[in-house]
């Protein structure tokens, strides 16, 4: 199975960290691609900049020319998945959506550690349109921001272990989420210390996408995840624009591609 990782940021250096823990989770038969914006911010940090990332990230998909299984949104505000889940016949899944719901696997109260104040009411609202309020005890924030924080995440690491007891200590979780691409993969450095799981949205959203694929499950045709009435959209990448003309079109066949569609590198 081929499951493509999307991610949501400009970010070439984030994109080979996100592949990397991808990789590093998925099976042996499992094989990870990887995507990112060609526009829009280096590091999504608002709800502005994510509005920006949404329309990049149904190009990025638009252009990938090589069959795919799955998808999975490798941005932690999980931007565009709804989208994606209309246009598109494969599972798609958030790395937030998927820390949650293996979280509440483990425990009964989960917490979760964010880069940077300002993300905080995001991720809130993220965790709240899942469904998962009734199970979310609290959150604690490290650094200044998320780029600050990617930019040096070994200094990082007493501050998120900290973060993680703290959430343990005074809010009773039974599980910790390190969110956003700028912790992937840091809580193996530091699960030791920690008593209770902690949950990396990577490892999560490809084992969960694993599965998903093979489920076999078919795609809506009612409801709102079937596919939407075809489009058709003005100035526009036309390798988007014929997404919209033809959405949920098979992309797991390798000749999905028909004749005159815009030819695109990834």
């Amino acid at each position: 199975m081929r499951i493509l990782l999307l991610n949501g940021n400009t970010s070439e250096s984030i994109t080979e960290a996100l592949f990397a823990e991808a990789r590093r989770h998925a099976g042996g038969e499992t094989e990870i691609v990887a995507t990112r914006c060609e526009r829009g911010a280096n590091v999504v940090a608002s709800r502005a900049a994510e509005v920006v990332a949404a329309s990049a990230m149904l190009e990025a998909v638009a252009a990938v020319d090589e069959p795919f299984d799955a998808v999975l949104v490798a941005i932690s505000f999980d931007t565009a998945v709804q989208a994606l889940r209309e246009l598109l016949p494969v599972p798609v899944v958030g790395m937030t959506e998927a820390a949650c719901h293996v979280a509440t696997m483990v425990g009964s109260r989960f917490g979760v550690v964010l880069p940077g104040e300002r993300n905080a009411a995001v991720y809130r609202e993220r965790i709240v349109a899942c469904g998962f309020e009734p199970r979310f005890a609290g959150m604690r924030v490290v650094g200044s921001s998320a780029a600050a924080l990617y930019a040096d995440p070994e200094n990082a690491l007493e501050a998120i272990r900290i973060a993680a007891q703290a959430l343990v200590d005074e809010d009773r979780c039974d599980a910790v989420i390190l969110a956003g691409a700028a912790l992937v993969g840091l809580h193996r450095r530091i699960q030791a210390d920690c008593p209770v799981p902690l949950i990396d949205g990577i490892a999560c959203g490809v084992g969960m996408l694993e599965s998903l694929v093979r489920l076999k499950l078919p795609k809506p045709r009612a409801g709102s995840y079937a596919a939407p009435a075809p489009a058709q959209l003005q100035n526009i990448d036309p390798a988007l624009a014929a997404l919209f003309a033809c959405p949920a079109v098979d992309r797991t066949h390798p000749g999905f591609r028909t004749e005159g569609d815009h030819d695109h590198e990834y």
